[in-house]
């Protein structure tokens, strides 16, 4: 018993001898677990030190670039969107005068391809529109506008000549023999100021020049300074006024007085000759029926060559446009009477159903041919075209019976006191 307590004594003071190297080790391994603690606390909160500075410069970020959109949006709408627009066109033609055209029941080929971008800052408002078709291509308008008030307004470049009823002078596709001559729709390059007050419409306008060149390849017809007569529209005015009864209504009667003139001159003689036209229009729109009216006079005194030189008589005038020249009395009226239904429906696509008829003549002055260098005298011409037009949202269609007799030759159609018409289609969609 007593070895066994010597024994329990002296395992007691083993122990007792080794606790302080152990105490030692166990201590000197806290310190450093303590120590790595310490810096992987310091490394944690420098990471999210550094993540709190990137999220503060990712917020400054974000609110310099909502600033900025924000700026961004506000100029855009100060300056205003460029809205682009355009068509593509192609047509069907029928002529009972073309063997060909009978034999193969007609023919389809491009009609146009149409670009436009509109658009403005502020006062400043600008308008472009260029056009392709089948050989030859132009600039159809071009022009920079300055709002003065909420009344007045200026532009400045190639602009629509206020004269006669607006904005073509007819209802159809085909258009009408005063829009043929040039007196309705016509493009010039000038300056122009429309004034609004009321139910009155005042424009004024001077031109420096009928176009830009004196070729052919236009929208609308003028006297051609590179033809064999050589007259060349310059230094024009032009003046219309237009009182619209019922304005604000759906029953509106617009009736309009309008006057242009000026320089004449010719690139072959060198001389000054002067050219006017006076025109009384009438505009109504009631419901869905619309209905135009208009009755031109005008006379071009020409400085020409001698007809034995030009081949092209005194009586008439050389004028010219998508690409090709023909004769228009010298001296005459012109009148056009239009008629057009509009009926919108709800038919699949189909969304809208017009109907329309344009009848235009001319009665010359004095002896008058479309052919022939405008030698001889034949009847007047008159031209008719009867037709509708189908549209479903972009897309559109328009299919026309077009009868004329003597209509100025134009594309093609024979001048000899006969009847002769043209079936006529365009498919397109507009952008």
């Amino acid at each position: 018993m007593a070895f066994n307590t010597y024994k329990t004594l002296g395992i007691a003071v083993g122990l007792m001898a080794c606790a302080p190297s152990v105490l030692a080790q166990t201590t000197q391994d806290s310190d450093a677990i303590q120590r790595r603690l310490d810096a992987l606390q310091q490394q944690v909160q420098q990471l999210q030190q550094e993540l709190a500075e990137q999220k503060a410069s990712q917020q400054a970020e974000n609110t310099q670039t909502r600033e900025m959109a924000e700026q961004n949006r506000s100029l855009l709408d100060n300056v205003g969107t460029p809205q682009f627009s355009g068509a593509v066109e192609l047509a069907y033609t029928f002529n009972d005068w073309n063997e060909t055209s009978k034999d193969t029941t007609g023919d389809m080929n491009f009609g146009k391809f149409i670009i436009g971008m509109d658009g403005g800052e502020g006062p400043l408002s600008y308008s472009f529109q260029y056009r392709f078709y089948d050989g030859y291509r132009f600039l159809h308008h071009a022009w920079a506008g300055y709002q003065f008030s909420d009344d007045d307004n200026v532009q400045l470049g190639l602009v629509q000549t206020p004269f006669g009823n607006m904005d073509y002078g007819y209802l159809g596709w085909y258009g009408t023999l005063p829009y043929l001559a040039g007196f309705n729709d016509n493009q010039n390059a000038g300056i122009k100021w429309d004034h609004s007050q009321g139910a009155w419409d005042t424009s004024l306008a001077f031109f420096k020049s009928d176009q830009l060149g004196d070729g052919n390849e236009h929208y609308g017809a003028n006297a051609i300074g590179s033809s064999a007569q050589g007259n060349t529209e310059e230094n024009q005015v032009a003046a219309r006024a237009a009182y619209t009864f019922g304005q604000g209504s759906d029953y509106t009667t617009e009736v309009n007085l309008s006057a242009k003139g000026g320089q004449l001159y010719n690139n072959n003689t060198q001389k000054d000759g002067d050219s006017w036209a006076v025109a009384l229009g009438m505009n109504g729109n009631y419901g869905n029926w619309t209905t135009q009216l208009q009755a031109t006079t005008y006379e071009f005194n020409a400085k020409n060559p001698d007809e034995t030189v030009s081949d092209i008589s005194d009586n008439v005038v050389q004028i010219g446009a998508f690409g090709f020249n023909y004769l228009i009395p010298a001296e005459g009226q012109m009148y056009s009477a239009s008629l057009a239904y509009s009926m919108n429906v709800d038919w699949g696509v189909v969304d809208n159903l017009y109907f329309y008829n344009d009848f235009s003549y001319i009665d010359p002055s004095d002896d008058y041919s479309a052919i022939n260098g405008g030698f001889g005298d034949m009847d007047d011409p008159m031209l008719n075209d009867l037709g509708m037009k189908i549209t479903a949202g972009r897309y559109y269609a328009w299919f026309d019976i077009v009868t004329n007799k003597n209509g100025l030759n134009y594309f093609g159609s024979p001048v000899d006191d006969g009847w002769h018409t043209s079936v006529q289609s365009h498919f397109g969609i507009t952008y």
